[in-house]
């Protein structure tokens, strides 16, 4: 899981078939993670982007 923190944040273009994001902000802290994401969330995101 990627988390993304920082202020004024906007998404700008986000694509759930080639995985791309573009934002717009000041982006402070990025942090990757395998671990910290379970199934729950998984099947929670993978329903809304159906």
């Amino acid at each position: 899981m990627l988390t993304i923190k920082g202020e004024n944040l906007k998404i700008i273009k986000l694509s759930v078939e080639s995985g791309d994001v573009i934002l717009e902000g000041e982006i402070n802290n990025l942090n990757y993670s395998k671990d910290n994401f379970d199934k729950k969330q998984s099947n929670l995101i993978s329903k809304i982007f159906k």
